[in-house]
């Protein structure tokens, strides 16, 4: 009875079916093609589990065998580009940002880059339900010298896009608080590729305070910044439970989350 339940769990339960996702993504970093041997080993599974869900594959055209090399296929290349003719960043990451609202309590909002006007702009937005929050609207704006989104954008740019932002911003100061020296802004960004996110604090609006983290893509690339805002003494009440949840939601939806 117990082999009935593992055999029916390896050839279709939730488990068969992590694992051929992850194939199909061993194999799309290796387009010269792995044997049986290297994915077994890559997915830490047994040659003969890994060979049942071989097999099937490459009858449906998803994987091609060459000698003892297993390569992607003509369907796996074109679900991807189903996929991808589908993907739109605001309707991807909405789950990801409601979780991080029901966790945090606070509003939250996704942020891009504007790179023509050097702003940060939010795309979705999910506002706190409490009295006193932090205002968040999608199209929203802000400068990316002094806001917990626009740091974080600004960090993961391409150095020359970066390089040129210190050398010709202009770093207004908002508050007493804002950084308008262009070294410590160059020493924050390094702070916020070191630590992987960056708390902003009275720095645009007083009494107000923001955390943010990247969303990276598939290719290492930043997508958005996820951004939690609140309060300054709320937040920093709450600060070390706010950043793990903003830490974890934000590797889950780049997809670089353990497990």
């Amino acid at each position: 009875m117990s082999n009935a339940r593992l055999d029916k769990d390896e050839a279709g339960g939730p488990r068969a079916m992590s694992r051929v996702l992850k194939l199909l993504s061993v194999l799309a970093k290796a387009p010269e093609g792995l044997s049986l041997t290297d994915l077994a080993a890559a997915l830490d599974t047994a040659k003969s589990t890994m060979l049942a869900s071989l097999k099937p594959l490459a009858a449906d055209d998803f994987l091609v065998v060459e000698g003892n090399l297993y390569r992607l296929g003509p369907r796996a290349f074109r679900l991807a580009a189903e996929i991808s003719s589908a993907w739109s960043l605001p309707r991807t990451l909405r789950g990801y940002l409601r979780t991080l609202a029901d966790r945090s309590g606070e509003s939250v909002g996704l942020a891009v880059l504007d790179a023509e006007m050097r702003r940060s702009v939010y795309v979705d937005v999910i506002e706190s339900a409490r009295p006193v929050r932090y205002a968040l609207k999608i199209g929203m704006s802000g400068p990316l010298h002094s806001t917990a989104a626009g740091r974080v954008l600004l960090a993961h740019q391409p150095e020359e896009y970066t390089q040129a932002f210190l050398k010709t911003g202009k770093l207004a100061a908002f508050t007493p608080r804002t950084t308008t020296d262009a070294k410590q802004l160059a020493a924050q960004l390094e702070q916020v590729r070191r630590d992987g996110y960056w708390l902003s604090i009275g720095e645009s609006i007083e009494d107000s305070a923001a955390i943010a983290a990247p969303v990276f893509g598939p290719n290492g690339d930043i997508l958005a910044a996820l951004t939690i805002g609140a309060p300054s003494d709320r937040l920093q009440a709450n600060l070390d439970a706010l950043r793990a949840a903003l830490l974890e939601v934000a590797a889950h939806a780049s997809g670089r989350a353990e497990g």
